[in-house]
């Protein structure tokens, strides 16, 4: 997980409420403010019920998919399933795409308040339940920021489940302590959300400044309506981040890997080194002319890249 210090100090807030510390006691949270997502191209949306929630996913693409799996779409941080709107035809070309939006996140929700740590572990075998359900045997598996993170102990500990894994602009680092999750997620982001927890609008410009995003007016756009639907899960999913020794699991992963990040990133690509050199099988590519939200900066460029990817073999 990277530290969003620098972004927190440029928005200039101040007075904003500390989320609650590890151990506390929380209220129940409301219901999240009704949040419509951009029109997608999906053919379907779908709700799974599973233990404590419902899972809201999309398709789109053939059933049949030519003899290779469907290709299943796990959205950022604060994001949601509509963040793969631009890429998700271009990959359905003769495969069935998938795209979920993770718990708390778009139209997944849950029943009570959030917990203090959304554990990856816990969110992946979530979603090999579904899997299981939606009768997934194996899956080329494509997550961006939170869902890469996520992808990661899901290939690493499902291996028969992934054939081909795409980590798109990923922070791919080691386990934290509490103590140290709290000070980079519970003090350090303070004025990244309100007295009552919930994330406050942001400028595009900060969009550039931390992530290098070269187009950042509709982005923003986009992510303070994403980030309104999260609202109290975003820092439980990122502290889940932060708990998880994601460097180390990724030795265990044997599905071929692409490690993709933008050619302007600035958050993500300082990853990529120790990435590649605990994956047994990987590559490295660049999506020209973006940022690290590259599915959304850049989705032409993107879409080739990840439809060649999957493609493969």
């Amino acid at each position: 997980m990277f530290s969003r210090r620098d972004f927190a100090v440029s928005i200039g807030l101040s007075g904003a409420g500390a989320m609650v510390a590890a151990g506390s006691s929380v209220s129940a949270e409301r219901p999240a403010p009704a949040v419509v997502p951009p029109k997608g191209p999906w053919t379907s949306v779908a709700q799974l019920p599973r233990a404590g929630g419902v899972l809201n996913y999309a398709m789109l693409g053939p059933q049949d998919g030519g003899g290779k799996p469907p290709i299943v779409l796990l959205h950022k941080l604060g994001g949601w399933l509509s963040d793969w709107r631009f890429v998700a035809p271009a990959l359905a070309q003769g495969r069935r795409v998938i795209a979920f939006d993770l718990p708390g996140h778009g139209g997944s929700r849950w029943n009570g308040p959030a917990p203090y740590i959304q554990s990856l572990g816990e969110t992946a075998a979530l979603l090999v339940g579904a899997f299981d359900e939606l009768g997934l045997e194996q899956v080329d598996l494509i997550g961006t920021s939170l869902g890469g993170c996520l992808s990661v102990p899901l290939a690493a500990f499902w291996p028969e489940r992934v054939r081909r894994l795409a980590l798109v602009s990923c922070a791919l680092g080691g386990k934290k302590t509490l103590a140290e999750i709290h000070e980079a997620v519970d003090v350090k982001q303070k004025p990244l959300f309100d007295a009552k927890g919930l994330p406050v609008p942001t400028k595009p410009d900060l969009l550039t400044q931390i992530f290098g995003i070269v187009n950042p007016d509709r982005i923003n756009e986009d992510g303070i309506a994403s980030r309104k639907a999260a609202g109290h899960w975003i820092q439980p999913s990122e502290r889940g981040v932060a708990i998880t020794e994601i460097k180390g699991t990724l030795k265990r992963i044997e599905a071929p890997t692409l490690l993709l990040y933008g050619q302007f990133d600035k958050a993500y690509v300082k990853f990529s080194a120790d990435a590649k050199a605990a994956l047994k099988t990987s590559q490295i590519t660049f999506v020209p002319n973006s940022g690290a939200f590259v599915m959304q900066d850049n989705p032409p460029a993107t879409a080739d890249i990840l439809s060649r990817f999957v493609n493969e073999g």
